[in-house]
């Protein structure tokens, strides 16, 4: 049944929204697909942020260059849908190929990536990267280990430090003593030169013994003459 132009255009204007707001487009083959296997296919997509839409080639291609891209023939054969892909760039295609595998009349195409169309090949080799969960998964066990280690190691210092204040609180009273003890000997020692002064002040008569002795020597002096 032949669609309206008014239609046509509300398809195209459609798909030219999904072009912008979709990470990655990945066009395949689903001719000869059952009821079953495609709404299948359409929920498992659904459940990973995909979008399966189905249009005329014509439309796809008007949609694409709307966006400056021109889509070849040869990623465009047979009966093709496209899987928009709004969560991750590898959830279409990589559930494109995985469809194909269980169902032969499935077949993955090319698309168009980050502005770029992608060939049958490259798109393949997109669809066989991890999917978003699983790198995630990947990368928070890999953060996971160090950060193990590094706990562990800042609790071994964390113990060692806390037995060391316990170990100098038990030891503050003693010192505390021992200070209050020796007081009395600082004491002592500040009057010790106390008998050194009285020492040198006996030796300083000896000035005038030295004056007398003087004095006698000069009579002796003037009876010789």
């Amino acid at each position: 049944m032949a669609i309206t132009k008014q239609k046509k255009e509300e398809i195209l204007k459609e798909l030219i929204e999904k072009f912008k707001d979709a990470q990655s487009v990945a066009f395949g083959q689903y001719s000869g697909m059952t009821v079953t296997e495609l709404s299948d296919m359409r929920n498992k997509m659904r459940e990973a942020g995909v979008e399966f839409k189905v249009a005329k080639k014509t439309l796809f291609k008007l949609a694409a260059k709307e966006h400056g891209l021109e889509l070849p023939d040869e990623i465009l054969e047979g009966t093709v849908g496209a899987a928009f892909s709004y969560d991750d760039l590898v959830s279409g295609p990589r559930l494109l190929k995985s469809t194909s595998k269980e169902v032969e009349v499935v077949k993955l195409l090319g698309g168009v990536m980050d502005g770029k169309v992608l060939s049958i090949t490259q798109m393949g080799e997109l669809a066989d990267l991890p999917s978003k969960e699983t790198l995630l998964t990947k990368f928070a066990l890999m953060m996971r280990a160090p950060l193990q280690s590094f706990y562990g190691a800042i609790q071994a210092p964390t113990s060692g430090l806390a037995r060391a204040f316990s170990e100098y609180a038990k030891m503050q009273p003693a010192e505390e003593a021992a200070p209050a003890a020796e007081a009395p000997a600082e004491e002592v020692k500040e009057e010790a030169p106390a008998p050194e002064a009285k020492a040198e002040e006996a030796t300083i008569p000896d000035a005038p013994i030295e004056e007398s002795e003087v004095a006698e020597e000069a009579p002796e002096a003037d009876s010789a003459e």
